[in-house]
């Protein structure tokens, strides 16, 4: 207790108004949010069938959907792609460590793996960590429910078996490379951070998602109309984008700031499905099964602390990030408002999803 009072000192001194700007604005998701502060509910999780399923990014440094992640020995690279004679040879359990990629092309009869080679020309080891499909993937987590294993019997009767990982990795691909820009018709709250000053001098478009926008939103979105949106989680010039599945806020004190009736000190906490996990956890990542509601289910928490402004009527109109959450917090929200359809050279993914259905 002790502590929350120092810090509502320490801030009641230089704390100012931080309004949230046109970029800023929840109503830029939604124009008929609930802005009062004590009757937006301080934690929620979405239930398990609104939940948007974990998944690889599928990285380039490792091979894309390339990549054959339930082999004794996963690789990316130099993939010597089975002939039409050597899959007929293979068995259910030899077919299912080959990646997603050359799944794809099986499934169609094309032996020559024109999605594989393609995937060989774009993948690079020397690729940044961060760069991957996680749009594709965060876009449709929040829209499809977690695909079902599936065997699916191709054109000349080889049945080829795909895993829930291998049918994430085909829609987010698909949404990620194939779609024009814009598609989506995604709405955006905060914005990016490229210049690696901007954070230090607190650059509009570096400031990112304002405090007070990242409380209505997720109380809102979560805890009120109980859909799932995205994140990009970091802060810097880097780009990591996640589906968020819920959220906890904790009143830790009050203070005062200039022209504002009353101002909260919030700890928060931000849910959200992960797709790059470290160390022994790694395989959690891919999975033959689907894994919401289980324990291979991969999932990330984001804390921060910020000062909540409320005004005389009770609405949240703003924030400031405090701490360490001044450098680590939200990038920007986003949420697509278009359906997706798989593009036509994808067609076929119309077969291969099936969802996987929670009651």
């Amino acid at each position: 207790m002790k502590k929350t009072v120092a810090l509502a000192l320490l801030f009641s001194v230089s704390a100012y108004a931080a309004k949230w700007d046109k970029n800023n604005n929840p109503a830029n998701f939604d124009k008929n949010y609930n802005y009062k502060f004590d009757s937006l509910p301080m934690k929620s999780i979405l239930p398990l069938n609104k939940t948007p399923w974990s998944s690889s990014y599928w990285p380039r440094k490792k091979g894309s959907i390339n990549y054959r992640w339930n082999s004794p020995n996963p690789t990316g690279y130099d993939l010597v792609n089975p002939t039409f004679e050597q899959v007929k040879k293979m068995s259910i359990a030899e077919l299912a460590q080959l990646s997603p990629a050359e799944k794809f092309d099986l499934a169609q009869g094309h032996y020559n793996y024109p999605l594989s080679n393609r995937i060989k020309r774009r993948v690079s080891p020397e690729a940044k960590d961060y760069e991957g499909i996680c749009d594709g993937w965060t876009a449709t987590a929040i829209q499809f429910a977690e695909p079902a294993p599936i065997e699916f019997t191709n054109p000349d009767g080889i049945v080829i078996p795909l895993g829930s990982s291998d049918v994430k990795a085909l829609m987010s691909f698909d949404v990620s490379i194939n779609f024009e820009p814009g598609t989506m018709k995604s709405r955006f709250i905060g914005g990016y951070c490229k210049a690696p000053w901007g954070m230090r001098l607190q650059t509009p478009n570096c400031v990112d998602v304002n405090a007070g926008a990242f409380h209505v939103v997720l109380a809102n979105q979560i805890g009120l109309k109980q859909q799932s949106f995205a994140v990009d989680v970091d802060s810097t010039k880097e780009t990591w984008n996640q589906p968020v599945y819920g959220y906890e806020f904790e009143v830790r004190g009050r203070t005062e700031v200039d022209g504002v009736a009353n101002a909260y000190l919030i700890h928060g906490k931000m849910m959200y499905a992960e797709d790059d996990l470290e160390g022994e956890d790694a395989p959690r990542i891919f999975n033959w099964l689907p894994t919401i509601g289980t324990s291979e289910y991969a999932s990330e928490v984001m804390e921060v602390d910020y000062i909540l402004e409320v005004d005389a009527a009770g609405n949240i109109t703003g924030g400031t990030w405090l701490g360490e959450s001044k450098t680590k917090h939200p990038d920007l929200f986003w949420m697509p408002t278009v359906q997706i359809e798989f593009t036509p050279a994808f067609q076929i993914l119309n077969k291969l999803y099936k969802p996987f259905f929670i009651e």
